[in-house]
């Protein structure tokens, strides 16, 4: 029998019953699921109990729940064949208590209960095996020597748990960071594994080692539990009641892989020397054209060289300008020389902030959206439309060094910084020139933010 919405509305405008019951083998609308939450109506097949009506299918006893009953004092029963001092005092009879939970049966939501071959009690069971092998593999991380791996472990496992109490308490699980990334950049790391992590996607082998191994064992484990999961959450018309906690269990799946290929790129860099780097820390300056070199300074003016720097060709002049917005001003800015085909300031974040304009990054020479201001000198002053920038950090290859790097003039790199206070600089422009010398340039607010002196060198960890 298919039971619509139409006929439940008709029958229940007539009685107003809080309880329906219908014959065996009745099959529920979607429609008529509806209007039976809306209207808070109790629906029973006859010979069952009560339908928890929030489920997926409505056919058998599978769906059956037995909702809690104040306790009740059991009905007096005789036992074929025995007398009543044999079963107990005062004949307490055989059958258990009104309100008992049977032992088929085990709790879903708001006590009602369930088979346990329900769909969620089958995936809350999957999940709990999935945190116990996070144990395990654990205690195998610490053997290896990964206390790194075993405390992302660790964060993954408070994800796990957190996943299990949103369920059971039916409401929505909201994360923003997973092993430091959002859900966007799990899967954008996820998908391309070379940029990153300087590896392929590769079929998984004996070669990779243990800890590859058991990551990508811890994968397919999480992907096991969404699929019970979908199972789970997902109703007759095909769709998912608990979209947050399938989007999470993806990209819980994308974590792993990402852990497996950042162990596998490390394990290929120890095997390669380093491409270690020096750094140059780039205070604030300017590049003139020779037309507002003139009007700053006087016609056929020269600029006098200071000192010559990495760069060939390229030298501080003794000249300086300086450089006014519209809340600030800054003094002194250097002058770099030869001369270029159009006016370029470099500066800081923060000098941006003192002058009052928005800070821009680009890369040199690509002044389309940066802002203006005007450039104070000794002999006349030049308003400036756009050209002031916060110059994209970056390093100098020449021809031989890009291709023992393997990289080309534009390309993005990621550069570890190894000093008193370490970071990893993300999408590092790569230029390239027969004439340039091996260096990495940084402006004054990023080389103070890594404490960078001397010593400091970069290491190149990929493009």
């Amino acid at each position: 029998m298919i039971v619509t919405e139409y006929e439940l509305r008709a029958n229940w405008h007539k009685t107003k019953e809080k309880v329906i019951t219908l014959p065996p083998g009745s099959v529920i609308t979607p429609s008529a699921r509806d209007f039976i939450r809306s209207k808070g109506i109790d629906v029973q097949i006859e010979g069952n109990g009560i339908l928890d009506i929030n489920k997926t299918t409505f056919s058998n006893s599978q769906q059956t729940v037995i909702r809690p009953k104040p306790f009740e004092k059991p009905v007096r029963q005789n036992v074929p064949g025995e007398n009543a001092s044999k079963v107990g005092v005062q004949d307490r009879g055989s059958v258990s208590p009104l309100g008992v939970k049977p032992e088929h049966m085990t709790h879903l939501h708001q006590g009602a209960l369930v088979t346990k071959t329900h769909p969620v009690i089958a995936y809350r069971g999957q999940l709990d095996l999935f945190q116990c092998e996070l144990v395990e593999a654990q205690v195998l991380f610490i053997q290896e020597g990964e206390e790194g791996l075993v405390a992302r472990l660790e964060e993954i496992a408070t994800f796990a748990r957190e996943l299990m109490v949103h369920e059971v308490k039916e409401t929505p699980f909201q994360w923003e960071i997973l092993i430091g990334h959002t859900p966007e950049e799990l899967r954008e790391r996820s998908h391309h594994p070379k940029k990153y992590f300087g590896v392929e996607h590769t079929p998984l082998s004996y070669t990779h080692g243990l800890v590859v191994a058991k990551l990508q064992h811890l994968r397919a484990k999480s992907r096991e539990v969404e699929l019970y999961a979908n199972r789970a959450f997902t109703n007759e018309s095909g769709e998912c009641t608990r979209t947050d906690l399938i989007q999470a269990l993806n990209r819980l799946s994308s974590a792993f892989y990402i852990l497996a290929c950042e162990v596998r790129g490390r394990k290929n860099d120890e095997k390669k020397p380093e491409k270690r780097i020096s750094i140059g820390i780039s205070n604030r300056h300017i590049h003139l054209s020779e037309d507002d070199l003139f009007a700053l300074f006087g016609e056929n003016y020269v600029l006098t060289v200071q000192k010559e720097l990495s760069q060939p060709g390229q030298f501080a002049a003794q000249e300086t300008v300086t450089l006014v917005g519209p809340k600030g001003s800054l003094e002194k800015v250097r002058i770099l020389g030869p001369m270029r085909k159009s006016t370029q300031a470099e500066i800081s974040a923060t000098d941006c902030y003192k002058l009052g304009i928005k800070p821009v990054i680009r890369d040199s020479g690509q002044h389309d959206g940066t802002p203006g201001l005007e450039i104070v000198g000794p002999q006349g002053r030049v308003t400036l439309e756009s050209g002031v920038m916060v110059a994209s950090r970056h390093i100098h290859l020449n021809l031989q060094e890009a291709a023992e790097w393997t990289v080309n003039d534009g390309d993005r790199v990621r550069v570890q910084i190894q000093s008193k206070r370490p970071m990893i600089l993300e999408d590092v422009l790569i230029r390239v020139n027969e004439h340039y010398h091996k260096e990495m340039h940084l402006d004054l607010d990023e080389a103070n933010a890594a404490l960078i002196d001397g010593q400091t060198h970069g290491v190149l960890m990929g493009v």
